[in-house]
């Protein structure tokens, strides 16, 4: 044991001798379609550190493959060092990050790529440092660029912040679309709902549902089931569910698949009769509001 102690002070002493790479001054690395391949650029923050490689933007008939944006994650101590690589695929954007997301003083490494599309979709890779080696947990398939890492009221506790992206495309187009807020917090290395817990932010984005709602150049309907969701999440859907039968379009069936009906497999066996029948379905099915909360008033 003693002669261990002295080995490790040994190394010690000589490191503070060893000229380290530059470490950017920032922990944030952000690529673009406009940045140049590199060789290796280096992100540090307490005893963790990223070494990034990129390779350029990817050609169109290359998208297939699985990353152009490379990296190393090492964790070093007194004890020890934990490797580990791995790989992305940024097309036009993508972001690494050195963030402590769960409050427990060492950052979490988030990396962020884009793989390419109209809207869809980027993939957030976060790994989280557990002691012995870094867990890694995934959120995926986040249209356009994804939600944001903040600390949006203060705490000391970030959140993620983004979307429900199930409202995308369900009754109407991919921009007439207006889904509710979904607020996620990161604990245990998992993410947990948190978004009814944050009225404030859930506020803001209803005002801003029922200002595109008085503009009346919008899909109507999309914006109308991401409202009375909104207001499910604040505890008001009954008010929500009143303002969406007295302003829905009757006429406007345009859901992609917002209106079907489904077997436990989730075969398409039918099609509910109208917007209102259909989105009560919708919402009892992600579990906004129970079949308790309003029976269906089909048509107003």
């Amino acid at each position: 044991m003693f002669q261990r102690l002295v080995q490790l002070l040994s190394l010690l002493a000589i490191a503070n001798f060893l000229p380290l790479p530059q470490a950017i001054a920032q922990p944030t690395l952000h690529i673009d379609s406009d940045t140049s391949p590199f060789r290796q650029r280096e992100l540090r923050e307490g005893n963790i550190r990223v070494f990034v490689r990129y390779e350029g933007h990817p050609e169109r008939e290359n998208l297939g493959y699985d990353g152009n944006l490379h990296y190393t994650i090492l964790h070093q101590d007194w004890l020890g060092s934990f490797r580990l690589n791995d790989k992305i695929l940024a097309v036009n954007r993508g972001d690494i990050i050195l963030q402590d997301i769960n409050n427990n003083g060492t950052p979490e490494v988030i990396v962020s790529g884009f793989s390419g599309g109209a809207h869809c979709c980027t993939t957030h890779q976060i790994y989280s440092w557990n002691g012995d080696y870094f867990d890694t947990t995934t959120l995926n398939c986040q249209q356009l660029g994804g939600g944001t890492f903040n600390d949006i009221n203060g705490d000391r506790q970030v959140e993620y912040v983004t979307v429900d992206q199930r409202f995308f495309y369900a009754f109407s187009s991919f921009a007439g679309s207006f889904p509710p807020s979904r607020i996620l917090n990161f604990e245990d290395g998992e993410f947990h709902d948190v978004s009814r817990a944050h009225r404030q932010e859930l506020r803001q984005r209803a005002w801003q549902m029922y200002v595109t709602l008085q503009e009346r150049n919008h899909e109507v309907n999309g914006v109308l089931a991401g409202y009375v969701a909104q207001k499910a999440l604040l505890g008001e859907f009954a008010e929500g569910w009143e303002f969406m039968l007295a302003h829905y379009d009757p006429h406007d069936d345009s859901g992609i698949w917002g209106y079907n009906i489904y077997n436990d497999e989730r075969e398409v066996i039918g099609k509910h009769p109208d917007f209102p029948t259909a989105l009560r379905a919708f919402l009892i099915n992600l579990g906004y509001i129970d079949e308790s909360d309003l029976p269906c008033r089909c048509g107003g």
